[in-house]
């Protein structure tokens, strides 16, 4: 009983208001600007974990997860696009599938977006260290430029949806 109550407390602490604030921020771009869209970013390990499904070696520079259908092929086509023009190896929904979105948006409100950016480690940093490497400043600065691309896509996307719609 006392692992459960550790689990139930740490659940609470952390994941739940994580979630919280997350359907907050969602519900606030909402109100003021009739859209979101949330870029999931996360970094991951050259060589799978244990707990990892995807076994498989090697690993690609760069996952794009999606959610579909939070994630529009469009969005998907911008996010890969942007990342081979770097010339990196982009692969969709492995080793990593899904995005974030908040349950109370999930697959029911066409104005939140979502779609995952994961980067492989071995690409700005020593892993064994956890030393930044010497591409780390040239792998943050593609990165944010990839980023601005992809939200200048989206929002060219959605503002072709809404005149469709009117």
């Amino acid at each position: 009983m006392k692992n459960v109550d550790a689990r139930l407390d740490l659940l609470d602490e952390f994941y739940h208001l994580h979630h919280r604030a997350l359907e907050a921020w969602t519900e606030n771009a909402l109100n003021d600007h009739g859209r979101c869209l949330i870029i999931d970013c996360h970094s991951y390990p050259s060589k799978p974990l244990p707990c990892n499904q995807d076994q498989t070696l090697p690993r690609p520079e760069i996952c794009i997860g999606t959610c579909p259908p939070d994630t529009s092929a469009n969005l998907v086509s911008a996010a890969v696009i942007t990342f081979d023009q770097w010339g990196y190896e982009v692969l969709v929904d492995k080793p990593y599938a899904g995005s974030i979105v908040p349950i109370k948006y999930l697959e029911s409100e066409p104005k939140v977006s979502s779609i995952m950016i994961e980067v492989n480690r071995r690409l700005y940093m020593n892993e064994i260290t956890g030393e930044r490497n010497a591409n780390f400043e040239k792998i943050r600065a593609q990165l944010g430029e990839s980023l601005r691309a992809i939200v200048t896509d989206w929002e060219r996307e959605v503002s072709v949806s809404e005149e469709q719609s009117v």
